[in-house]
């Protein structure tokens, strides 16, 4: 989820049909040119998610009585079947949960780990240069050791009112089945074939058969991995590691081995051995609310606050008819990212100066630099306490294969939860019917940079920084809003101008989701081009100097719950397939 890359140098990978568009690395999968209506609810309970049957399914089990937990896993459980390109049981993910009757937010960090056969060097050549992406993407060493299924499991067990198995039932059903490809995953299989798929026949044969995608007038089945979510139904969570499947996971892993002769492999015990952390959330007061999102690893809770701090310091933001308005929160959303890409790393190795880098002093500072310095590309700041900079600066990285989904159930508890396989079908490889991810990708390839270490370096047991931050906001102690996106790198700058859109400028949750997004990165400015609803001002007033700007299609998949006179209203971004249901 992380390092951001030139985008005039965008490649066009792998055998790109004439007249595709190329590859970029920062925005693989851009947004859906079709222009869907913005899709909305309201009710006292609601489901957000990025496509409609996950939606329909998660509402039934709202509807049978399930929680907002249930009605997760299921979700989870359909998506791996039907948007297999974005998340999916081999993968990971971040959740933040608010318990209702307990009043008390829980955070459960699934995020994928390095195997204990990891080297700091996986996915560096002979020469000691990083891999090139796209080669490294598809690489056995970028594989992390799955998270997803021990989170869902987790919170089930706490706050799951119907039988595991049940909340299980439509995905089962979907994968023995078979449903009709949405033009989505069916556009997503073209870019997975432009970004490489040749190191893997299983993949192609499932979901390239004669090297196109499933027809879209013709049911896909997928009973490897109909068979695998079975047995999670009848053996729990835990047979995933300890079990049936963790027998079928490592067969698979070790028969990929045969393709990729110098991989080290997995042991029972990397599986065995997972474990999800229940972490602190990582909150701030700002705009009269008091903001939550996800600590490190994930580094994109504290850019959000963090973009939004600095932004605070401005009391001219009330309008979003003011190109002024979208400069300063270019720039803030670059000052922002400076700081995260090179504080944060897995907390297991030491402290991270969170607190620090939000105090209101050091804010302060960063905010007067930044305005004092429009022009100045941002270095990392030194927070309060810290004496020296201990780190190398890395790059940056990008975190594609991502969705996010959001649940309140008519009881008020909150699920807030973003899950990723990393790039478009993660590592493009299959084991047992799933999609295994590329999280490890999301370290730095270079562990160390002119003799000192980077942050984010891989070691085994580590979990790669990320860029998922779900999130929900409280006002006088209730939560009122929830919030997350996919968007790799770009997914602080999406909340940032989604929750700019709610709390200040006073938006509806369909505008606050539909309205454009821009992006700061190293190149310069990332301007949307044709969102799904207009840009208030010229682009051509949003010009930061003399940096460079591109107007592009910038994919996004957030989904909104918003507390809004006595009920919750949803709204899913047009991006993608997003789908809002609810009950009355």
């Amino acid at each position: 989820m992380l390092r951001a890359l030139l985008l005039i140098l965008s490649l066009c990978i792998g055998s790109t049909a004439v007249g595709a568009p190329p590859v970029s690395r920062d925005d693989p999968e851009s947004s859906d040119p079709g222009g869907a209506a913005i899709s909305t609810a309201v009710g006292s309970a609601v489901v957000v998610t990025a496509n409609p049957r996950a939606s329909r399914a998660a509402l039934a089990v709202l509807n049978a009585g399930g929680s907002a937990v249930d009605a997760l896993v299921t979700a989870q459980a359909v998506l791996a079947v039907v948007e297999p390109q974005s998340s999916g049981l081999a993968g990971g993910g971040f959740l933040l949960h608010w318990d209702a009757r307990q009043q008390q937010l829980e955070v459960l960090d699934g995020r994928e780990i390095a195997p204990q056969r990891s080297r700091p060097g996986d996915l560096l050549q002979p020469s000691g240069e990083p891999l090139p992406w796209r080669q490294a993407t598809s690489r056995l060493e970028a594989i992390g050791v799955p998270g997803t299924v021990a989170l869902l499991w987790e919170a089930h067990q706490q706050h799951g009112r119907l039988p595991w198995a049940t909340t299980l039932k439509p995905a089962i059903r979907l994968a023995r089945d078979g449903f009709r490809p949405s033009p989505r995953l069916r556009r997503s299989l073209g870019i997975a074939q432009r970004i490489g798929v040749d190191h893997s026949p299983a993949f192609q044969a499932l979901y390239l058969p004669g090297g196109q995608p499933p027809p879209a007038d013709q049911l896909f089945r997928n009973p490897a991995l109909a068979r695998s979510l079975e047995l999670l139904a009848n053996d729990g969570g835990p047979s995933f590691y300890d079990g049936a499947l963790a027998k079928r996971i490592l067969a698979g892993m070790a028969a990929l081995q045969t393709l990729q002769p110098g991989f080290r492999g997995w042991t029972a015990a990397d599986l065995s051995s997972y474990a999800v952390v229940r972490r602190q959330p990582l909150c701030r007061q700002q705009w009269n609310h008091r903001l939550c999102t996800m600590p490190p690893p994930s580094s994109g809770g504290l850019a959000v606050l963090q973009t939004l701090a600095l932004l605070e310091q401005d009391k001219e933001l009330t309008d979003a008819s003011d190109p002024h308005t979208w400069r300063q929160l270019a720039r803030a959303q670059a000052w922002a990212d400076a700081d995260r890409l090179y504080w944060v790393h897995d907390p297991i190795d030491g402290a991270i100066p969170t607190g620090a880098l939000l105090n209101p002093r050091y804010i302060q500072a960063r905010s007067a630099a930044m305005q004092a310095s429009p022009a100045q590309r941002p270095a990392p700041g030194l927070p309060p306490g810290m004496a020296r900079y201990p780190f190398a600066l890395q790059d940056q990285g990008r975190e594609q294969g991502t969705t996010h989904l959001a649940i309140v159930d008519a009881r008020g508890n909150l699920a807030s939860y973003t899950s990723s396989v990393e790039t478009v079908f993660g590592s493009r490889h299959l084991v047992a019917g799933m999609v295994l991810n590329n999280q490890l990708t999301d370290f730095s390839f270079q562990p160390a940079i002119n003799g000192r270490p980077v942050a984010n370096r891989r070691r085994p047991g580590r979990r790669p920084v990320s860029s998922m931050a779900p999130m929900i906001v409280f006002r006088h102690g209730k939560p009122v809003l929830s919030v997350g996106s996919p968007g790799g790198r770009s997914i602080p700058n999406v909340l940032s101008r989604v929750l700019l859109a709610s709390l200040v400028w006073q938006e509806p949750p369909a505008r606050a989701v539909g309205l454009p997004h821009l992006s700061m990165r190293s190149s310069g400015l990332a301007v949307e081009k044709d969102p799904p609803l207009p840009w208030p001002v010229a682009t051509d007033q949003l010009m930061l100097n003399d940096q460079p700007m591109r107007r592009q299609r910038l994919g996004s998949g957030t989904a909104l719950l918003q507390w809004i006179d006595g009920r919750w209203q949803g709204a899913a971004d047009p991006r993608r397939e997003g789908t809002a249901l609810a009950i009355p």
